[in-house]
């Protein structure tokens, strides 16, 4: 028999890789575009100088070719690709990437971001900078009991433009034990492409406090790219304020952070600008590097017409073509993925016609070897017969 089909098996794989490694060496910024931002945790990617493009590309073609396919072709998804592009180069790169995960979210690109984060690991995790230190704990507030927060809170004021500044962050709170907080999160997503239209995300957050220390809360344990946020609180007034500096890890970036200040009431009074200030001091912030948000939460649409109106304009926007150039990018990312198919079922087929050829040729063999045989117990038969 012989070893064509090994050989045709190792042309399979090596056809598959080529075309990986090409389509990746254009394309893999763009398919590390679809990360995304749920709750207060964020998921970029590591800088672009630390990335190995052809590496990740080949990873995420070879083990998550189905999500990768989905999200290309996928309206929401392929926004959130096309909008990565203008944040390369860019001083803010980091935040652009998840400002574009924050509006451009769905099912899609969350389980792509599984497969392509946590699952597969194609994307190496982003290191802890030192930029969110844990605190000393002199810098934490005393005797601080989750209760505080129980009710409807706002996030009046935020430090960090990527997770802390949105428009109407009303947090509604209870407290199902002395030493738990759970959160019920909401806030607006100004609709990049609507204009004043905007989306409104929703999650839940579960806290535990820590035993030795009141003023630090825990959010662990969740599954989505096992993130977990930690809270400190730096500084409360009852029924007023509660300032709150986090720090965060996830599978894709370890040590993001930002600070806060939840109020009772949509906007923060001027009066309490100066404790603030000597709270943050303590953790090397200054109240000036804080703004203020937008919580007067306006009319909004219903849910179902927030999202119908959604949709209709990404599909409308986006996939119809008014971003040429950028639809020419999602095309591109089409064609190699079809081209991997291409080539798999090209070489599929090879296979089986090389194991046709040699189940064939085994096939004539048998029957050569069967004929033989007989030939030869013919011959035995005969001679056997004469003998007598």
């Amino acid at each position: 028999m012989r070893f064509g089909v090994p050989s045709t098996i190792a042309e399979t794989s090596a056809a598959a890789s080529r075309v990986a490694a090409a389509a990746a060496a254009n394309h893999a910024r763009s398919a590390l575009a679809a990360l995304l931002l749920i709750g207060s945790t964020a998921v970029v990617t590591p800088p672009a100088s630390a990335l190995d493009g052809a590496a990740i590309g080949a990873c995420l073609f070879a083990n998550c070719p189905v999500p990768l396919a989905r999200c290309v072709t996928d309206p929401t998804c392929a926004a959130n690709l096309l909008c990565i592009q203008t944040c390369t180069g860019k001083p803010d790169e980091g935040e652009c990437q998840i400002k574009c995960g924050d509006e451009f979210s769905n099912d899609v690109v969350g389980q792509f971001t599984s497969c392509a984060v946590s699952q597969k690991q194609c994307v190496p995790q982003r290191q802890d900078d030192g930029s969110y230190p844990i605190p000393k704990s002199s810098a934490l507030a005393k005797k601080f009991s989750p209760e505080v927060l129980e009710g409807d809170w706002y996030i009046s004021a935020g430090l960090n433009p990527a997770f802390d500044l949105f428009d109407c962050q009303l947090h509604k709170f209870n407290v199902p034990a002395s030493n738990k907080l759970v959160g019920n999160l909401q806030w607006r997503i100004k609709d990049p492409i609507a204009g004043t239209n905007f989306v409104t995300r929703y999650t839940v957050q579960e806290f535990v406090q820590d035993p030795e220390e009141s003023a630090i809360l825990y959010n662990h344990d969740n599954e989505f790219l096992h993130y977990q946020d930690d809270w400190y609180v730096l500084a409360f007034k009852e029924k007023e304020y509660v300032l709150v500096y986090y720090r965060g890890s996830n599978d894709a970036w370890d040590g993001y952070g930002g600070a806060v200040v939840y109020t009772t009431s949509p906007k923060l009074d001027p009066k309490y600008f100066p404790e603030l200030d000597a709270a943050l001091r303590p953790v090397g912030l200054r109240w000036d590097q804080f703004r203020t948000t937008d919580n007067s939460c306006k009319a909004r649409e219903s849910k179902l017409e927030e999202f119908e109106a959604d949709f209709v304009l990404v599909e409308t926007r986006v996939a119809s073509g008014i971003q040429t150039a950028e639809k020419g990018l999602v095309n591109e990312l089409v064609k190699d993925v079809t081209a991997v198919e291409s080539e798999l079922v090209k070489d599929v087929t090879a296979v089986e016609q090389e194991l046709v050829k040699d189940v064939t040729a085994v096939e004539r063999e048998i029957v050569k070897d069967a004929k033989a045989v007989e030939s030869e117990v013919e011959r035995d038969f005969t001679q056997i017969f004469r003998s007598r």
